[in-house]
């Protein structure tokens, strides 16, 4: 096939992104044509990592045939339930599906090429650059970087190894600003979403004597602060600081429909990401996310319920 679309899950992050945009240098240097088509649009406070807009939401790509025409290659998720509306690429057995990614030990699925030794999607994606000698430019590079940086917690994940450090070594040879984008990547925020932080800790719970911490984000704060979706993503991260606690959830509701997205942050060896895969979900052992159909106070019901599950299995707890 010559013609590409490329795609990751739905609310991506850097990681995907980075790998998108380095798979399509990669087969714009093969003389295919590709095109990144994600679920959903890029989150704001990630936009500048694509900045000619190479990547188009679903909605606004115009198919020059029929969608299952096109070699569909998904990077940084193998849940096709985490596609969407994407998903309409995918013809009726599968064949022009490819899955590029690192979290999935084991999938036999034919298309299915999982590098669970891989700290980032974004590292294979640059191995495979630098396999067929394809220069990238400076906006390309700083995506991976940024993907690398993010997926392995600014290298304190267990997976980041010496060969992350290494590509990273080569990707820093186009001199980013690093200082500048780590402020803009963890430290800078508009001052609406101090004060939504604010309100949203008015919902924080804690559960199982401190083991568990949850947070809701309701329609009517993301109506108060006009928000479409979560407009403090990182304070799920935070909930998970405190000596004792090993799981913080965060539960946020759709302005349109009665869905839920989840999220899902651990410590240690408590893999979250086999709750996540329960409900349309995925991602890492430590941070994961899925969806809902229901109300809040069901959402809550069910995941709390699978939560206590997990620890309550679990001898080793990681403080």
């Amino acid at each position: 096939r010559n013609d590409f679309v490329i795609s990751t899950h739905r609310s991506s992050d850097p990681d995907g992104i980075g790998a998108e945009l380095g798979l399509k240098a990669l087969l714009d240097a093969m003389g295919k044509r590709a095109w990144i088509v994600n679920p959903d649009p890029i989150a704001e406070k990630y936009k500048f990592l694509d900045p000619v807009e190479k990547i188009i939401c679903i909605d606004s790509f115009k198919p020059e045939k029929n969608y299952d025409s096109y070699q569909l290659v998904v990077v940084d998720n193998s849940n096709i339930e985490r596609l969407d509306e994407v998903k309409r690429f995918i013809n009726y057995d599968g064949s022009n599906l490819i899955v590029i990614e690192q979290h999935d030990k084991i999938d036999t699925r034919k298309g299915f090429f999982l590098y669970p030794d891989y700290a980032s999607t974004s590292e294979i994606i640059y191995e495979l650059l630098e396999e067929y000698n394809v220069s990238i430019d400076y906006n390309t590079a700083l995506a991976l970087y940024l993907g690398i940086v993010m997926d392995t917690g600014q290298f304190k994940y267990n997976k980041t190894q010496s060969r992350t450090h290494l590509i990273v070594s080569k990707l820093l040879k186009y001199n980013f600003p690093t200082e500048e984008l780590m402020r803009k990547l963890y430290e800078e925020y508009p001052l609406f979403q101090l004060l939504a932080k604010k309100d949203v800790f008015q919902t924080l719970n804690l559960y199982m004597e401190g083991k568990i911490a949850s947070v809701e984000i309701t329609r009517e704060l993301l109506k108060k602060y006009n928000c479409s979706n979560n407009p403090v993503e990182d304070l799920v991260n935070e909930l998970l600081g405190p000596k004792g606690m090993q799981v913080s959830l965060s539960f946020t509701e759709s302005l349109k429909q009665e869905q839920i997205k989840l999220s899902f942050r651990s410590k240690g060896n408590i893999d979250v990401c086999s709750i996540a895969k329960q409900f349309s979900g995925g991602g890492h052992k430590n941070a994961a996310g899925g969806i809902f159909h229901g109300t809040l106070k069901e959402a809550k019901e069910k995941v709390l319920e699978k939560v206590y599950k997990l620890l309550e299995h679990k001898e080793d707890y990681a403080i």
